[in-house]
């Protein structure tokens, strides 16, 4: 269990709360770390997010379910936050409040890729939790 109570532990689960994007680091088939931006939801408890079918990250998550998770740093490199866990794939598609709250979070940046929630929602239709296990950073 991490421990959010600390000082660091309140700056990660605000940031958790309050970003709008996440680093998301998979490992290839030759251990090389893959990382890339996502849009996420944090419930306290894991990270939801949302992939397109048929995805390097997908085929990663299935060989390696080892993640990161990082923040972007301010300009000056500071206020690092990375957090460590496994990725689980979900066959079946998470709690509908859950993705109603998910789906409001990024309703402006649905827009701005061109798209309607049901677009959205049927090309990213691929749900993806990752349960922080450790956390770093400063």
């Amino acid at each position: 269990m991490l421990d959010f109570k600390s000082g660091f532990g309140r700056q990660v689960n605000r940031r958790l709360r309050k970003e709008r994007i996440i680093w998301l680091t998979t490992v290839d088939s030759h251990n090389t770390p893959q990382p890339r931006p996502v849009w996420f939801h944090w419930d306290g408890q894991t990270v939801l997010i949302f992939s397109e079918r048929n995805k390097a990250k997908l085929r990663h998550i299935a060989q390696n379910p080892r993640v990161a998770l990082s923040f972007n740093t301010d300009e000056d490199g500071d206020e690092v936050g990375v957090l460590i866990g496994d990725a689980v794939i979900l066959e079946e598609p998470p709690p509908a409040a859950r993705v109603k709250t998910y789906l409001r979070k990024y309703k402006e940046g649905i827009k701005d890729i061109d798209m309607t929630v049901p677009q959205f929602r049927e090309s990213f239709a691929v749900p993806i939790f990752v349960t922080p296990k450790a956390m770093r950073g400063s």
